[in-house]
């Protein structure tokens, strides 16, 4: 009402109206003052100290934050405030044990704190912080993947420690992680190890990331792995898939340069590029690298005119430009072509698959295989009367997948996925060098390495479980005595990715054959179940038994409940999780902080 009449006023008396305007703001700011002032006299001492805390910690300053901490439960030992900043700061200092005496008596007169997520998520900082800085390689592993799991920005610093450590796979791993975050500093150091990077195993998951964080400026240094003869395979085809993450489109001029480079890796790339952007008007030049002298080019260029380039042809264009192809001596590109033709017309490409399934070469017969699998229900009669007369069990088992694929002679894909199951103890793999289009199960090849415990038994093991689940997910009932075989295997644990690879195919129908599995006289089998539940279905059911079957596990089971309950993520694991903070083993100190962060932040 005032300021309505004052605009009114204002209309007769500008004067009056601008003098009564410039009073009310002078008695507002009047009574701010005066507000401030009694604010200021009538201050709390403990939030003012709190603050003076918050403040250190804001700047990094952890042991000045600790004095002041200190001092304010000197002067009021009984403040649910005080004894909450003592923790914070504490834990900031990586005094983990002394945070954690601080958290058991304050919860004492405050049992409601135990499901303080805040005060909580900082005791498991202080729990990873310190995890960071071990000299034990696990400790540092759980650590970081902890650190990663928060998605918090403190994780950042903690990613670029770890991304200059001087372990191969702990360099690696950071990578990885960091491309989750992008952030620039990580960026920065993304760049640097691009160019400085010394493992292989270590620099192509630099080159990965580079085209997952879509770092624009590196795409010149990714162009010259394309092109470098020193480059390994695995290197040339991530620089190219990097590359295609990286641009936002493809110009027609640059797929012609590239596609007329006296470089392989370029033109390799052209085909690539064309495939990826689907550039219409490549056309001519990706048929022209078709003929090139270069196998893995003639590849990429079939692949590219099986993908998208076949539908613009017609019938016998086609067949002229694979006429030569289907007759090459060179195993992957021949097969490569026998699939494109089987695309086009079966009565096309059959012959020239069959020859390749006969070949005197095992991994020519597994390539042609796999190639005939990926032609769906175009090549499914060809892989049926494979499946029943080839002697090869691994010709036989690529068919078998391709089968199940399109549901046919599912039966008899299902009798030879058990048969290989139980009769065949090699090693396997997926290879997918011959071609990144087919996925090839074969014998391993994979190599030790000396950072990673049993790294060929994992990949065997996680390959395993692919074929369980295909038997899970077409309702066979062998699937339950395959997957309980599987668990009953002492030495395996369940991880996060293994558990990843067993239900992607099976999803639902996969999880419903594990919960039959949780009322198993054998208790690994209910145990093995019970993680398989808790790392891909989150099954909060699961809950009790997990924490009931940590106090008589073995030390690397105890790891694997721990993860298993951070990944359902309820916070009737809280409790449980803070007493694990209390063991004397750093790692599963470290596990269970990186589980309990995960909770908190359900």
């Amino acid at each position: 009402m005032v300021t309505c009449r004052l605009l009114n006023a204002s209309k007769f008396f500008p004067f009056l109206f601008f003098r009564d305007t410039v009073y009310v703001i002078v008695m507002r700011k009047i009574l701010y003052c005066l507000g401030l002032a009694a604010h200021v006299f009538a201050s709390d001492p403990i939030s003012d100290a709190v603050r003076r805390v918050q403040a250190h910690l804001l700047i990094d300053d952890a042991s000045s934050a600790l004095k002041e901490a200190q001092m304010l439960v000197e002067q009021f030992p009984q403040s649910k405030e005080a004894l909450s900043a003592l923790i914070e700061a504490l834990s900031a200092g990586g005094e983990e044990e002394m945070a954690l005496d601080a958290w058991s008596h304050l919860s004492v007169g405050h049992p409601e704190l135990v499901g303080d997520r805040f005060l909580l998520e900082e005791l498991s900082w202080g729990v990873l912080k310190k995890g960071i800085m071990s000299t034990q390689y696990g400790v540092k592993l759980g650590a970081l993947i902890g650190s990663y799991l928060t998605h918090d920005v403190r994780a950042v610093p903690i990613l670029l420690h770890m991304m200059r450590d001087s372990n191969a796979v702990l360099r690696s791993v950071a990578v990885q992680m960091a491309a989750g975050y992008a952030d620039a500093p990580l960026k920065d150091e993304i760049a640097r190890m691009l160019s400085e990077e010394k493992v292989w195993m270590v620099r192509l998951e630099v080159i990965r990331s580079v085209g997952i964080m879509r770092i624009k400026h590196l795409a010149p240094v990714l162009q010259n792995y394309v092109i470098s003869d020193k480059a390994m395979f695995e290197e040339r085809h991530l620089a190219i898939e990097a590359l295609t993450r990286i641009w936002d489109r493809a110009d027609i001029s640059e797929i012609r340069k590239l596609a007329q480079s006296n470089r392989a890796g370029l033109r390799h790339l052209a085909a690539a590029v064309a495939l990826h952007f689907q550039v219409e008007e490549a056309q001519s030049d990706i048929l022209k690298l078709l003929s090139d002298t270069h196998p893995d080019v003639r590849i990429a260029a079939l692949n590219a005119l099986g993908l998208f380039y076949r539908e613009k042809m017609s019938h016998k264009e086609l067949q002229q430009v694979l006429a030569p192809r289907l007759e090459e001596h060179d195993g992957p590109v021949a097969i490569t072509a026998a699939w494109v033709a089987m695309l086009v017309d079966p009565k096309l490409g059959e012959p020239a698959m069959t020859k390749w399934l006969n070949d005197s070469m095992g991994e020519n017969r597994r390539l042609a295989a796999a190639a005939t699998a990926a032609t769906g229900n175009r090549g499914a009669a060809l892989a049926a009367a494979t499946l029943a007369n080839s002697q090869d069990p691994y010709v036989k088992i690529n068919m078998a997948l391709g089968l199940i694929g399109q549901r046919r002679d599912v039966g008899a894909a299902c009798d030879c996925i058990v048969e290989f199951l139980n009769n065949d103890k090699r090693l396997w793999m997926w290879d997918t060098r011959p071609n990144p289009l087919f996925q090839v199960l074969a014998p391993s090849q994979v190599r030790h390495n000396d950072q990673i415990r049993n790294y060929p038994e994992s990949i065997d093991q996680m390959t395993r479980l692919n074929l369980v689940s295909l038997l899970a997910m077409v309702n066979d009932s062998r699937a339950l005595d395959a997957l309980k075989g599987f668990l009953q295997r002492k030495k395996w644990g369940i991880t996060g990715v293994a558990a990843a690879m067993l239900l992607q195919e099976g999803d639902e129908t996969a999880l419903e054959v594990v919960r039959k599995l949780l009322d198993d006289t054998d208790p690994q089998v209910r145990l093995q179940a019970c993680l398989v539940l808790a790392m891909y279905g989150k099954d909060e059911t699961v809950i009790n038994e997990l924490q009931g079957a940590y106090a008589g596990a073995d030390f690397e089971m105890k790891l694997h409940i721990l993860e298993a309950l951070g990944n359902i993520g309820n916070e009737r694991s809280f409790s449980f999780l803070l007493g694990v903070l209390r063991e004397p083993f750093p790692m599963l100190r470290v596990a269970a902080a990186a589980s309990l962060i995960q909770s908190v932040n359900r």
